[in-house]
């Protein structure tokens, strides 16, 4: 089970303020509304206002669940334009998971977290020729192929 797993009640407990719904309940029907929930589990990164900022849904085994967790918090810092604590997650989840299915979408975005920050488009390219030598059959080298 994945929920158990100390290094991933870890992950949740240093990245997140969680909040669990039974989707059945009656309670829970304009949470269930208001996110169009359609499978479980259905996991969200909000921001302090409710405003969505990435999501995924379908169980994920205990290590892939910390790396989606980490690339999907990283990517809500991204959003908010914190950039260093994004890039921070990104290189966490690329350290610590680096066969994860979701390590090439991270190593993407870490080129954009790098390019964002800095403007600097060198620093984009350099990220994404990273990207194209560790994962060069991954969707996101495919998406970052602008030739």
């Amino acid at each position: 089970m994945t929920y158990p797993q100390t290094f991933v009640q870890d992950a949740i407990n240093a990245n997140c303020i969680p909040v669990q719904y039974d989707n059945t309940a009656p309670a829970s029907e304009a949470v269930v509304t208001r996110f169009h929930h359609v499978w479980t589990p259905d996991l969200r990164v909000l921001d302090a206002d409710g405003a969505e900022l990435y999501r995924w849904n379908g169980y994920l085994p205990p290590a892939e669940f910390a790396a989606q967790l980490l690339t999907a918090v990283a990517h809500a810092r991204l959003r908010l334009h914190q950039y260093d604590e994004a890039a921070a997650l990104f290189r966490d989840a690329l350290r610590r998971f680096p066969t994860a299915l979701c390590a090439p979408e991270a190593c993407y975005f870490l080129a954009v977290t790098n390019y964002r920050k800095s403007g600097e488009g060198s620093d984009l390219l350099h990220g994404w020729h990273e990207l194209e030598k560790t994962y060069p059959t991954s969707e996101w080298t495919v998406k970052q192929n602008f030739d």
